[in-house]
């Protein structure tokens, strides 16, 4: 069946092959792989065939190298880093996490859901189920290949932007689209599986503030109501006021710094391989969308694709850092994901203007800090008086 395989495949391959393969059928690559275990399994028990074009030259010199392989191919074949690139990028000291077991990447694959859109790659849900079911060892050994070199490859981030047009909105206008990013699927079983060991992390060290209500197992809009609701009472059983200000962060995913991520990522005192993991998924990452002239592709350099699985456990370690700070005695905050309230109790009147303005000022030092602006149309405040009298008020008159 295969004409030609560059680099001999022995009769029972080594635990580690470290050498790039090609598996030729006549003229075409259908298989090349690098590091997988199982590539003499592969060979015997078949490949789709994914044509890759290839000169009748290179074919006779057997091995080609550098230059000469990735220039006789259609698509170029990726260049693989023997160390990582990104070491210096954070100051974390922390020990590292050990390999993800073959279990967690399982569980995941598993519960992927069949019949949604590929990424950019083409790649489909459903055969990456295929493929796991039949060679079990390719995935955790590419995967925790990533882990121990911290190289999140720059192929498996690449978002495909489409537009869904917002029903009755003008189509002329570009706030009238909602983006969707559609990653590739090995990509997102990567980030899920690094997601998931850092959101782990965070629980278990108990480093999440308990006051965030969301993104959360175990907390809900019921549980910051109920914190909320009970806040409130007790200030009126001490015959206090209370002004209560609702702030939404405007457009939370798509603003939040990569700057401020990192930074947070290292105050979180998570494991080293983690963290620096999380540092090259956010860099050299690029979005792609198709117009009318072709295909533009331009870097992410902010902000959290639609789609993305990290983005709510990235957003909560940036929002750790305005819920952890002391507040006044009598300023109570709490947060449901990006949307945030401060609730002030006073006896007087005259202590309301003081209090609510310094309140008010190291919440927007933080969200200034991070380049995050509030979405002012929505924010809302409502006084809460001795007597139980409520009244409502934009915050902007306060």
């Amino acid at each position: 069946m295969f004409h030609n395989i560059f680099d001999t495949v022995p009769e029972r391959p080594a635990d580690k092959c470290d050498n790039l393969y090609f598996v030729l059928d006549g003229d075409s690559i259908i298989h090349r792989v690098r590091s997988f275990p199982s590539l003499w399994e592969a060979v015997q028990g078949g490949v789709s065939k994914i044509s890759f074009p290839i000169s009748n030259p290179v074919l006779d010199k057997r091995r080609p190298k550098g230059k000469s392989a990735r220039g006789s191919t259609k698509h170029p074949v990726p260049d693989f880093p023997a160390i990582p690139t990104n070491y210096n990028l954070t100051t974390s000291t922390q020990p590292p996490d050990p390999p993800f077991s073959p279990q967690e990447i399982s569980a995941i694959i598993e519960h992927i859901p069949s019949g949604k859109a590929p990424g950019i790659d083409g790649i489909d849900n459903l055969l990456i189920k295929i493929i796991h079911k039949r060679f079990n060892n390719i995935f955790p050994t590419l995967f925790n290949k990533c882990l121990h070199l911290s190289c999140f490859p720059d192929c498996l981030k690449i978002g495909n932007i489409i537009l869904f047009q917002k029903g009755g909105k003008d189509q002329r206008l570009a706030s009238s689209y909602r983006p969707i990013s559609l990653l590739p699927i090995i990509g997102k079983v990567l980030e899920k599986l690094t997601t998931q060991r850092l959101t782990y992390h965070l629980e278990s060290t108990n480093s999440l503030n308990d006051r965030q209500h969301g993104f959360r197992e175990g907390k809900s809009v019921d549980t910051a109501i109920n914190e909320l609701l009970s806040k409130i009472q007790t200030a009126r059983r001490d015959d206090k006021h209370v002004l209560v200000l609702s702030i939404d962060i405007k457009g939370t995913f798509d603003n939040l710094q990569h700057r401020a991520i990192l930074k947070s990522l290292d105050a979180s005192a998570c494991p080293v391989n983690i963290n620096r993991l999380f540092n090259s998924l956010l860099q050299n990452r690029k979005m792609t969308l198709l117009t009318p002239r072709g295909s533009a592709t331009k870097d992410q350099k902010q902000g959290c694709p639609q789609g993305s699985c990290s983005g709510p456990a990235l957003w909560n370690l940036v929002a750790n850092e305005t819920l952890n700070p002391v507040w006044l005695d009598n300023v109570h905050i709490q947060a449901f994901a990006d949307d945030f309230v401060l609730a002030i109790e006073a006896d007087r009147n005259k202590s309301f203007v003081a209090d609510t303005q310094s309140a008010i000022t190291q919440f927007s030092s933080w969200y200034s800090e991070n380049e995050l602006a509030i979405s002012t149309e929505k924010n809302k405040l409502y006084l809460i008086q001795q007597n139980g009298k409520k009244s409502q008020d934009h915050m902007e008159r306060v």
